[in-house]
């Protein structure tokens, strides 16, 4: 039983993976990916706001 726990142990140290290189192309995407979430994150802000100032207006 005690190997089990040992394997466990070892098994919760190594997950994910390894973070992408700092590559101009890399970098690129992850402002485009920001970009997107910016703007439906204004969007999911703003638009129940507006719905809300033109049905009760």
């Amino acid at each position: 039983m005690s190997d089990d726990t040992e394997k466990g142990k070892d098994e919760d140290l190594d997950w994910g993976n390894p973070p992408s290189p700092d590559t101009p192309e890399n970098r690129k995407k992850s402002q485009h990916a920001q970009l997107i979430i910016v703007i439906l994150a204004l969007i999911g802000i703003f638009l129940p706001g507006l719905l809300f100032w033109l049905i009760k207006g």
